[in-house]
């Protein structure tokens, strides 16, 4: 009984090392097959290509939106700010304005003694001590990263006076102004003279 046993055991394990080996002889067939004839394509393989490239595709078309959304959000929001400024200057009769740089703006409720304007409450525009500085490369602007602007105003910093017309820091009306947001495209902002209105 025991040597029974042993035998089917035996010949069991024969068995699968020679299935093995035929496995791996047919894939090789197979492999070399592929390579070596010049039939072409099967349909098949022309629609595993297809499905492929329509997927590579898709995913370049939903990456593209996502860009546009990115861009139209930091379009708007240097906008808001540029409004911002401007009813801040109305409100406190006063002459507010911000400075511009490639990442970022600073914005001064008093641009004639560089008095920093308070945080208006947006995290991005907040920096540690509470004051309104956006940078888009801190930590706390993480979703307009690789935002930059460029190019800025011709007149930087840019001021408004208590009507809301664009000065500069010495409170010289301005001709038009305009600053550009780049994020995997452009959109120009822009500040018009005399009535200061704000547009993209």
């Amino acid at each position: 009984m025991e040597i029974r046993k042993v035998m089917r055991t035996h010949n069991s394990e024969a068995n699968s090392a020679v299935s093995g080996k035929n496995l791996i002889k047919r894939l090789f067939t197979i492999h070399h097959s592929l390579f070596t004839n010049n039939r072409g394509f099967t349909l098949i393989e022309a629609v595993i290509v297809i499905v492929i490239v329509a997927i590579l595709a898709a995913v370049a078309i939903i990456r593209n939106p996502f860009d546009s959304i990115k861009l139209y959000s930091a379009t708007r929001k240097v906008a808001a700010d540029i409004r911002y400024v401007q009813k801040l200057s109305i409100s406190n009769q006063t002459r507010a304005g911000m400075t511009f740089n490639a990442n970022g703006y600073t914005v001064y409720s008093n641009i004639s003694t560089l008095t920093q304007a308070r945080s208006s409450g947006d995290p991005c525009a907040t920096d540690a001590t509470g004051n309104f500085i956006v940078l888009f490369t801190a930590p706390r602007c993480s979703s307009y990263a690789n935002v930059q602007l460029n190019p800025l105003p011709t007149t930087n910093p840019i001021a408004f006076n208590s009507l809301g017309t664009p000065v500069n820091q010495w409170g010289t009306i301005l001709g038009n102004q305009s600053v550009t947001v780049n994020y995997s495209g452009s959109n120009t902002i822009n500040i018009e003279a005399g009535t200061g209105r704000v547009s993209y």
